[in-house]
């Protein structure tokens, strides 16, 4: 009985790992990137975007692309990182992930927001970010460059459902919500969106102008951490 109960101890992880890297080999997130199954599983960034991308899988159908992780250049000779990119007929959603736990605080108008994460005994630890809503804003001025200035970009916040936004204020029109909740509030969006329409061509068209900053090498990478 008990070298069963060894063997299941042992199985059920490695059928887990298994089911996760089929999982993930199939999923159109490895092929856009091009990322090692370990790579994303070890990357907390990599991760959320990842999983992001799965909340997101239901846009597909609508005719929708996406782009994960680009290196936009900005006139200042630096370059922006981009999570993600959803490429819809009624505009690009610009996504910024952040893959957090604990309680998140902030205002959109302050520079910096507040991560507040227990550490035992009643006590808690407080870690700043910086504004990601500037963050986005940053980006898309970045991608407003490379594309025809006529298609509406709308900016995303997504937060991981391990964290809980506990009081995060928000006047624009700007998408602050969870993971879990990401498909439901851009469908909302879209359903707003009644004075633009992309034709494929032209989707296809940015598609490919903002590709050629996705799947950057090291350099590139290296560059970017060093001169922002």
């Amino acid at each position: 009985m008990e070298i069963l109960v060894l063997i299941f101890v042992i199985a059920i992880p490695i059928l887990i790992f298994l089911f996760n890297y089929h999982q993930y080999k199939s999923s159109d997130y490895c092929r856009e990137t091009n990322n090692s199954f370990l790579s994303v599983y070890f990357d907390k960034g990599l991760s959320g975007e990842y999983h992001l991308s799965q909340y997101l899988s239901c846009f597909q159908s609508m005719g929708c692309k996406f782009l994960f992780n680009l290196y936009v250049p900005r006139d200042n000779g630096k370059t922006s990182e981009i999570d993600v990119i959803m490429f819809h007929p009624k505009g690009l959603f610009v996504i910024e992930s952040k893959n957090y736990s604990g309680w998140i605080f902030g205002n959109e108008s302050h520079k910096q927001w507040t991560q507040t994460l227990p550490i035992g005994y009643g006590e808690s630890h407080k870690e700043r970010f910086y504004n990601p809503i500037m963050q986005n804003a940053t980006h898309i001025r970045a991608i407003r460059k490379h594309i025809d200035d006529t298609i509406p970009i709308y900016s995303v916040i997504a937060f991981s459902d391990k964290c809980t936004l506990k009081d995060v204020t928000v006047k624009s029109n700007v998408i602050v919500t969870y993971y879990s909740n990401l498909a439901r509030e851009i469908k909302y969006k879209l359903s707003t969106i009644n004075n633009y329409s992309m034709n494929t061509e032209l989707l296809n068209e940015t598609y490919n102008k903002l590709s050629k900053y996705a799947n950057v090498d090291e350099i590139t990478k290296y560059k970017h951490i060093h001169n922002n």
